[in-house]
Parts: structure tokens; C-alpha cells; sequence
């Protein structure tokens, strides 16, 4: 939120929930996501002002390559949103299991999904629940308040999804094979990766994807940046 906040007011830009006046939060009453008015970037999944360490979201996928592009220039070095075959490589990590963590259900915190042990502030409790597990977040939590992962990322799995630069492909048959970014242009469905706060446990997994359209923006998605070296 404060690096994304820097670029705002550095740059005066207006992401697509500031100029639609609305997105997408978490309803407590009704237990589900619904569309709520003056609700962008600077907000919480309720629609509340974020804390600064909270990552950003109600952004979409065009939002996120601005900040990349952004950072570049204000650091002279080379920022963009990942590829899907580099999230997955780094979520991954070597790994051949079913999640990042293995293959069963996490016997211990390790992300924050959608635990039978979490409530809201309503006391709800997740349909999608992971049995016997509990993060003690409902919503989105400040970066790096789980667990360090194998390749030294924090969050790379749980908390917000994550745009990719990828247009959606029901599968990998032609894709690039050097790990750049599958792009068409004027493509209308793009890809996110990772798991969310609000996640069950095969959403979790490592080779899940999601397919939303590239002007979404809601509670759940948010972003991150790699640099070129």
C-alpha cells in the first residue's frame, strides 16, 4: 500500500476502480463479494482504509504493469509484472509436490487461505474451509506475516492472488518455452496465480490458475513485480 500509494501521488494516475467509482469487497452480511461505491486501491476487503503494509489490491492487470512501468523509471532498473511460467517456477521451487508445502493439507500456518478455524468479524465461517487449519486472518494480512517460502518470497502463495502478464490458454500447447509471457494482442482474459485469503485447499495447489477478465479489480487480486538482472 505505501509503495503503491508513492506511485499515485508521484504520477497522478487513476486505476480503474478510481475512474469506475466502485469495486468489489467482501460483504459480511451476506458472505459473499459485492459491488461497493467509492471503494479503489486505497481500501481494505471490507472497504475500509488499508494500513500501509497491507499489499494493494482492487487493482487490475493494467494497473499493475503502470506501477511496474513506473518503478522503472523512477529506478532505472527494469520492473514488470511476472510471467505464469515464472510464478509457477518459483512456486514451485524444485519442488514435484502437489502444494508448495507438500502434498497433504498443512499441518502447520503456512499461508493465509481459507482455514475451518477462521472467522470474520461477523463470526462466518468458510463453505471452502481447510479442515484443522487456522491462519487467524480473514482478509487480506500485511506482507510478509507468514512464513518465509523455499526461495526466499513471502506470500507467493496465500493472502491475494496475483496478476501474471499472460493472456488465459485453456492449456500450454504452443506456449513460449523460455519462460516469457504468453501474449495476443487484444487479448480480454487474463490469468491470475496463487492462492488467496479466501482460497480452499485445491486452489491452494501449485499448478492452479485462474482465468478473469484483464479489467477485474476486487478484494482478492493484487500484484507483484520482478526486476530484470
Amino acid at each position: 500500500m505505501a509503495q503503491f500509494r508513492q506511485f499515485i501521488e508521484s504520477s497522478s494516475y487513476q486505476t480503474r476502480a478510481n475512474s469506475r467509482g466502485w469495486s468489489l469487497v467482501f460483504d459480511e452480511k451476506g458472505g459473499s463479494m459485492t459491488k461497493r461505491s467509492n471503494v479503489d486501491w486505497r481500501h481494505d476487503h471490507l472497504g475500509r482504509i488499508a494500513k500501509d503494509d497491507l499489499p494493494v489490491v482492487h487493482v487490475n492487470l493494467q494497473d499493475a504493469n503502470a506501477f511496474a512501468k513506473w518503478l522503472s523509471v523512477k529506478t532505472g532498473e527494469s520492473y514488470r509484472v511476472p510471467s505464469e511460467a515464472e510464478f509457477e517456477y518459483v512456486l514451485r521451487a524444485n519442488r514435484d509436490t502437489l502444494y508448495p508445502w507438500g502434498n497433504e493439507a498443512p499441518k502447520k500456518v503456512v499461508a493465509n487461505l481459507a482455514g475451518a478455524g477462521d472467522k470474520s468479524t461477523q463470526s462466518r465461517s468458510w463453505g471452502n474451509a481447510i479442515a484443522g487449519y487456522r491462519d487467524f486472518h480473514w482478509g487480506a494480512a500485511p506482507v510478509r506475516s507468514f512464513p518465509e517460502e523455499s526461495w526466499g518470497t513471502y506470500d507467493l502463495s496465500g493472502n491475494v492472488e496475483e496478476w501474471v502478464r499472460d493472456c488465459w490458454h485453456d492449456s500450454y500447447q504452443r506456449a513460449p518455452v523460455d519462460g516469457t509471457a504468453w501474449v495476443n494482442p487484444g487479448c480480454k482474459m487474463g490469468v491470475t496465480r496463487g492462492a488467496s485469503w479466501a482460497s480452499s485447499l485445491n486452489e491452494a495447489s501449485v499448478g492452479f490458475r485462474t482465468s478473469v477478465l484483464i479489467k477485474t479489480h476486487n478484494a482478492r487480486i493484487g500484484f507483484r513485480v520482478v526486476r530484470a538482472l
